[in-house]
């Protein structure tokens, strides 16, 4: 996702219980509207396990770098804390066309809120994964070696997919589309064809050998409420499970239109993924951290949510 706003919660304390006198006022309207506060304090339960939770390694595959931590957990939260081998492929910048200083901001808050949720220190060691004979950046963390973050800054689409001036209009949808012929990474570090694009995911499943890969969602068309690199991300990474030949599960999870669906995360879940955001937040430049925000309703709303829309392998 390209923009969130979300104001930040002093550490400490009991995790797995909120009382309204501790809340901000903005936080307790946000819970309040989710069903977590009836008057007093309140014990938050904890939610569900996904159904598709299973062992083995999990690898993500989302378009931006806030994506994993807003629309796949608690999945992946509990994934790092239960020290499952799980990575991260971010593929584009989520630069909203501005320069380094901002998208290389926001992988820095990638590794900060994976560290937080790992519990250890935010010390990554820097390598390279190699697909279709191309080099990518690859962070893992140093405590923690189970967990690795991959990052191909392809440019950012906009919402709409129609690309941005500073990268000559080039986005995901394009790419899938037909429309046009390749995309360059912002940093010049790569460049794909859809083809190649699809190739080079089949070459980061079969290099990480997952159980689970987790993506955006294949199952609405483009421009009917989502971001469109969140649905060209799906669509690409489908693809490129089917070619990799897995029977095991590939998941689509919902990515804006979930917000309008029943809060299912609450309690100490909902208390630790906005834990994890918060820690990604606080190095996202166009991130509003103050609770008059006007997009901070619409972050809260977000972190209360997590669907999976679909399962299984292109056909």
């Amino acid at each position: 996702m390209t923009r969130q706003r979300i104001a930040p919660r002093p550490a400490g304390g009991d995790p797995g219980r909120i009382g309204a006198a501790r809340l901000s006022r903005r936080d307790f309207v946000v819970l309040l509207s989710a069903g977590l506060i009836l008057g007093g304090a309140a014990e938050l339960p904890s939610a569900p396990r996904s159904k598709f939770a299973a062992p083995g390694d999990a690898l993500q595959i989302v378009a931006h770098e806030d994506d994993d931590l807003l629309f796949q957990s608690p999945d992946v939260l509990r994934d790092v804390r239960s020290g499952r081998r799980i990575r991260t492929v971010y593929v584009t910048a989520g630069d909203a066309a501005r320069d380094e200083s901002y998208w290389s901001s926001r992988e820095r808050g990638s590794l900060a809120a994976y560290a937080q949720m790992a519990g250890v220190a935010n010390r990554w060691s820097t390598s390279a994964t190699a697909a279709q004979g191309q080099l990518i950046r690859m962070l893992t963390l140093t405590s923690a070696p189970q967990v690795s973050l991959v990052f191909m800054r392809l440019p950012d689409g906009n919402r709409r997919g129609t690309g941005m001036i500073r990268h000559n209009h080039e986005s995901l949808m394009r790419l899938w589309q037909g429309s046009i012929d390749s995309i360059h990474a912002v940093d010049g570090s790569a460049t794909y064809t859809g083809d190649s694009l699809r190739k080079t995911l089949t070459d980061l499943m079969t290099e990480f050998r997952p159980t689970t890969v987790r993506t955006q969602d294949w199952t609405i068309p483009f421009g009917t409420g989502d971001n469109a690199d969140h649905t060209a991300t799906a669509l690409f990474t489908r693809q490129a499970h089917h070619d990799y030949g897995s029977p095991e599960n590939v998941l689509a999870y919902a990515g804006y239109p979930a917000w309008v669906r029943p809060a299912n995360v609450t309690g100490s879940a909902l208390v630790a993924k906005r834990s994890a955001f918060q820690a990604y937040a606080l190095h996202d430049p166009l991130m509003c951290l103050e609770p008059w925000c006007a997009g901070d309703w619409v972050a809260s709303l977000r972190l209360a949510r997590q669907y999976i829309t679909a399962s299984g392998a292109a056909g």
